[in-house]
């Protein structure tokens, strides 16, 4: 703390700017035209105003409900939060043992909304950390600029004055010349808030009389004083306050009423009403619609207005906050290392319909940017339980990221050929040859029908996750993609029972394959020539498990190269 060291001059309850013996002061204290509208205006004034309220209401309460964190750089260009950064806690939970942070920052925002500067105490502990941010009044803090170009903040607390560094305060300013607080908002645009309320004030007025506009009472020229009087009395009675609005004033003695004031019509209360409105929001960078002014903006969705009403009107404020919380609660080695830095999550305010959301993340989960738990937890909703739900995709045929290739199982023994000659080949002396037929024979049926299930998997997958018209350009375009996996399933195999029956694997296996997608291509094609949209899963289901019997048809294949 530091001491000002000087005798305090009093100053003005609204702006301690401006010292108890200027005439500003007491012009707002009595009353008088501190404003072209003839309308005193100051902070508390301002809030009376609906537009101000609203836009002071509206700004705040968006800010505040921003989560404000500070994040830890990673090695890989990534960032965490900092969970346990002395900071953390208190701009995003609970600033001090009475404030919570959204209490917190909506009072902050009230004060620069109001007064364009914001101020809070950092209480440092015992070992020098912040442990709490306490807010200070904007109306009793004011910033001192000493000749050495380093700023002390004067605030007055329980009528007395203190003094502060500049690193123990958080100073949240808007527009400003010379850094002094010296642009307070409100007084900056009280002219235009008077007008507003000079509006306000006589349309209460005129409804107040009975909706009847003021005149004058012309009376003959020979009535006596008392005469006059008691008709001015009597009319006045009669003819205004809401009670009389459909009363019927007769005038006497040869009094004549002539009209005096202009409508509201005719002075267009309405238009300058709405105008106003629309000035209010052209002070606060705000579209006149948030503040209920009836002006046509279109925009293609909520989520594009709310980008809008971002970029105009609360990015400056978010910087604002955030670059004052870097410079003053991150130490100097955070700063210099470039390791941490604090900023707003503003994905809440500019979120999408649940239907784009959706799309998005499925679209994220098939490129593999996105794993599902972090898709569900951008939902609000807990990881898959069977623990897949970490697993990234790979674009291609949307298998597991992390899945390694299978191994290559270790080469067969080689099978010498058979020698082939004119003399017929002899009988073999035992059943060894047999046997190692039946064996390959065996593992070319396990490995045909892994081969066919990881295929007939993929469509399935493609029925959940596509549209009729998509599933259909998928199987059409995609199909082919996955011959590559089908020959790596059969190859080993395939190539030992080719190999002892004296044909080709390579040649054996390309037949094969594209035999097999060329019957699942034409049997979901009919598939979907007789099912609904809403049935398309099931009947691609139901269509999966027949093709299982498919196998006899491959066989029958391999069997004919095996003959020839």
């Amino acid at each position: 703390m530091i001491d000002p060291q000087r005798e305090a001059e009093p100053r003005s309850l609204e702006n301690p700017n401006i010292p108890l013996g200027s005439p500003e002061v007491w012009q707002s204290v009595f009353g008088d035209a501190s404003t072209e509208a003839g309308e005193a205006v100051g902070p508390r004034r301002a809030l009376t105003y609906s537009p101000v309220w609203q836009a002071v209401n509206l700004i705040s309460g968006d800010v505040a409900k921003l989560p404000l964190d500070v994040y830890k750089r990673l090695p890989n260009n990534g960032r965490e939060i900092d969970t346990m950064h002395p900071a953390q806690f208190l701009i995003r939970r609970k600033c001090n043992p009475t404030i919570h942070s959204f209490k917190f920052w909506r009072r902050m925002l009230t004060h620069l909304l109001i007064w364009n500067n914001a101020y809070a105490l950092i209480d440092y502990g015992r070992q020098g950390v912040p442990v709490g941010l306490l807010p200070l009044l904007p109306d009793r803090t004011r910033p001192e600029i000493q000749q050495d170009g380093s700023i002390i903040y004067v605030t007055e607390v329980g009528g007395a004055l203190h003094g502060f560094d500049a690193s123990q305060v958080l100073h949240f300013e808007g527009i400003s010349v010379y850094g002094d607080a010296d642009c307070e908002l409100i007084y900056e645009m009280r002219n235009a808030i008077a007008l507003g309320l000079a509006a306000e004030k006589f349309a209460s007025r005129f409804f107040k009389n009975g909706a009847r506009i003021g005149g004058v009472l012309e009376v003959p020229a020979g009535m006596s004083k008392p005469a006059a009087d008691n008709l001015e009395t009597g009319f006045r009675k009669t003819y205004e306050g809401v009670d009389n609005s459909f009363r019927t004033v007769i005038l006497r003695d040869g009094a004549k009423f002539h009209e005096a004031q202009f409508t509201p019509e005719q002075s267009q209360l309405a238009g300058a009403r709405q105008e106003q409105v629309r000035e209010v929001a052209r002070w606060y960078n705000l579209p006149p619609h948030k503040l209920g002014s009836p002006v046509n903006v279109s925009y293609a969705s909520l989520e594009q207005e709310n980008r809008s009403y971002l970029d105009s009107c609360l990015s400056a404020w978010l910087h604002t906050i955030a670059s004052e919380c870097y410079l003053k609660l991150l130490t100097q080695q955070q700063q210099d290392e470039n390791s941490h830095f604090i900023e707003h999550n503003t994905g809440a305010l500019i979120q999408a319909d649940i239907k784009t959301q959706y799309e998005v993340g499925r679209l994220g989960i098939e490129m593999g940017v996105l794993s599902p738990d972090e898709f569900r937890a951008m939902q609000n909703q807990n990881p898959r339980d069977d623990g897949l739900g970490g697993k990234f995709l790979k674009p291609l045929n949307m298998s597991f990221a992390d899945e390694l290739p299978e191994p290559e199982p270790e080469p067969a023994a080689p099978v010498a050929p058979v020698p082939v000659d004119d003399e017929p080949a002899e009988e073999p002396a035992d059943d060894d040859s047999e046997a190692a037929q039946e064996a390959a024979r065996v593992a070319l049926g396990n490995s045909l029908d892994a081969a066919m299930q990881k295929t007939l998997a993929t469509i399935k997958r493609w029925a959940r996750q596509k549209t009729a018209t998509a599933f259909l350009n998928h199987v059409d375009n995609r199909l082919t993609e996955q011959l590559e996996p089908f020959l790596a399933r059969i190859g080993d195999s395939l190539s030992v029972f080719a190999a002892l029956n004296g044909a080709s694997g390579d040649e054996i296996g390309q037949k094969v394959g594209c035999s097999w997608l060329e019957i699942v291509r034409k049997s979901v094609n009919d598939t979907l020539e007789h099912a609904t949209a809403d049935e398309l899963e099931a009947a691609i289901e139901q269509k999966c498990k027949q093709l299982l019997s498919e196998n006899l048809t491959l066989w029958n294949l391999i069997n004919e190269y095996r003959t020839t």
